[in-house]
């Protein structure tokens, strides 16, 4: 049995999501669930919950990792909820858990959660139009080890084109112990 594909989707909380942004996360969500993959967010709103929704309206599903010990601090999009209660040190369970992550927008928690993207080289692509993190962060390569390049894209359609060619050329595989190449599916 193949394992899906677990995309975050990284960008601009509440205060600082503009409606250009949150229409673009909405965007990204529907193209993660037409390809059958799982939306993985920080389960809050702003960007998070457009993606979710998105994700939602095309059937998908879901996963909120909530920096927060109560689980009745999310949106209202997350099928799947794991409270943390470690803060926004669970930036590296969100991307523990992912296979790729496409930044929309942003601020300061998206460029920490990026930063450890990078570390990790896990892909990312950052759709350019929704200004930000995104718009700063992409073509560049954080620092002179050049990992990861973070991908520019203009549009959601073309952020997981983009990112699913930088998961296959990886062949990432399963990052939990005792599982040994598992088919992923596309």
């Amino acid at each position: 049995m193949a394992r899906r594909l677990q995309i975050a989707v990284l960008g601009s909380s509440k205060a600082i999501c503009t409606k250009h942004a949150y229409k673009l996360a909405e965007q990204v969500g529907e193209e993660i669930a037409k390809i059958k993959a799982i939306t993985v967010t920080g389960g809050g709103h702003g960007v998070m919950e457009a993606a979710m929704k998105g994700a939602k309206r095309r059937g998908g599903l879901t996963l909120g990792i909530l920096p927060w010990e109560k689980m009745e601090h999310y949106n209202k999009y997350c099928d799947v909820i794991v409270a943390t209660g470690i803060g926004f040190s669970r930036d590296a369970i969100n991307l523990n858990s992912c296979d790729g992550a496409i930044i929309v927008g942003g601020g300061a928690g998206t460029l920490n959660e990026a930063s450890y993207a990078y570390i990790e080289d896990i892909p990312i692509v950052a759709v350019t139009t929704s200004g930000g993190m995104a718009k700063q962060l992409s073509g560049i390569y954080f620092d002179k080890r050049k990992t990861e390049k973070v991908g520019e894209a203009k549009s959601a359609k073309e952020a997981i084109k983009k990112l699913l060619s930088e998961i296959k050329k990886k062949k990432i595989e399963s990052k939990r112990p005792g599982i040994k190449k598992r088919k992923m599916e596309y």
